[in-house]
């Protein structure tokens, strides 16, 4: 599915294993803040035109943020081999360096959707810095080591769908502590690991949290 976003632009990203093909949308942004979307599996399909992907660009575009999507090594025009999600904290690191050094944003939202939830909560575990806001749709528990909280400082939101059986919400909340799970977990009814139909509602969720998110670095 492709909702046809417009505006974007292809960009070759210098990656630790070669090019890393994205696109770039909004690079004027006035509110100085830029976005970071990683998709889900790429042994399972997952790319950068994934339909939770293109949502999540077309929430941060409605609040003025500058977007950033990207394939994975491997994936699609992305040069390397699939990394079990290790290499593939390269390829952030990288798309993040290259908004540092060409715009200098004085905040970073990173997103993952699945696997690329995972790969932007272990990323940000490693390195502990050169991001701002952490937003999480669905990280499946099996996928997260038993060392990787869901509740660094950096974690905004975690945004699960009511009858998702890849990232069950009980089993999500079950590894955030009582008064976390309230101040963190979001769930949309209805929807399941997938968000098919549902994309309006996380666009909404999203463009809500990005907002207050961007308002709050001011």
């Amino acid at each position: 599915m492709s909702f046809g976003l417009q505006g974007e632009s292809s960009v070759a990203l210098r990656g630790p294993t070669g090019v890393i093909e994205g696109r770039i949308a909004n690079e004027t942004s006035h509110k100085e803040g830029a976005l970071v979307v990683l998709h889900p599996h790429p042994l399972y399909g997952g790319s950068m035109d994934n339909n939770v992907v293109e949502t999540v660009v077309l929430a941060g575009q409605a609040v003025d943020l500058t977007t950033l999507r990207f394939n994975f090594r491997g994936v699609g025009g992305s040069q390397g081999r699939y990394d079990h999600g290790v290499g593939e904290q390269d390829d952030v690191g990288a798309a993040l360096s290259f908004l540092e050094e060409r715009y200098r944003f004085k905040t970073k939202v990173l997103v993952g959707y699945s696997f690329g939830a995972c790969v932007a909560l272990a990323y940000c575990h490693r390195e502990g810095q050169g991001v701002d806001h952490l937003f999480l749709i669905s990280p499946p528990p099996f996928m997260l080591p038993d060392d990787l909280s869901l509740e660094l400082p950096v974690v905004r939101k975690i945004v699960l769908g009511e009858h998702d059986d890849v990232a069950p919400p009980e089993q999500v909340t079950a590894r955030v502590s009582g008064s976390g799970a309230g101040r963190l977990i979001e769930v949309i009814p209805g929807a399941d690991h997938f968000y098919l139909g549902k994309e309006g509602d996380v666009k909404k969720l999203l463009s809500g949290f990005f907002d207050t998110a961007i308002g709050a670095g001011k």
